[in-house]
């Protein structure tokens, strides 16, 4: 079985100001690092660019056979449930040869409290 190529798609919330479009910058570029064998690009859902389909766009330009669209969303709110699956559905129906698979938002994940808890001791000074 070929592996197919991938993408990660890292879609932020959207900010007009300018620390926050940077913040998502320095971000992508450390999860390049950690995935150097991935394509890996950002979106954002409202206010800023690249918009979500034009870095889907981008993924498939590159070749993306498979694109895993992980949101920074914390909770499951109307963002995570209607516009990005919505977003996703045109995607496929412009694409149909590429599989998207779409992450939870992170409070579903266990790890979520764990990263919680660090932060408060970092907060307190106990690291």
């Amino acid at each position: 079985m070929s592996l197919k190529k991938s993408a990660y798609l890292i879609i932020a919330h959207g900010t007009r100001d300018p620390e926050g479009k940077k913040a998502l910058g320095e971000f992508l570029k450390k999860f390049r690092a950690a995935y150097p064998h991935r394509f890996v690009e950002g979106a954002f859902l409202s206010l800023a660019k690249p918009t979500i389909p034009e870095a889907i766009e981008c993924c498939v330009r590159q070749g993306s056979e498979q694109i895993f669209v992980i949101p920074l969303l914390f909770f499951p709110g109307r963002h995570a449930k209607e516009d990005i699956p919505r977003i996703i559905q045109e995607a496929k129906n412009k694409y149909p040869e590429i599989d998207f698979h779409y992450a939870s938002p992170l409070s579903e994940n266990p790890e979520a409290l764990t990263l919680l808890e660090e932060r408060m001791k970092t907060l307190k000074g106990e690291n």
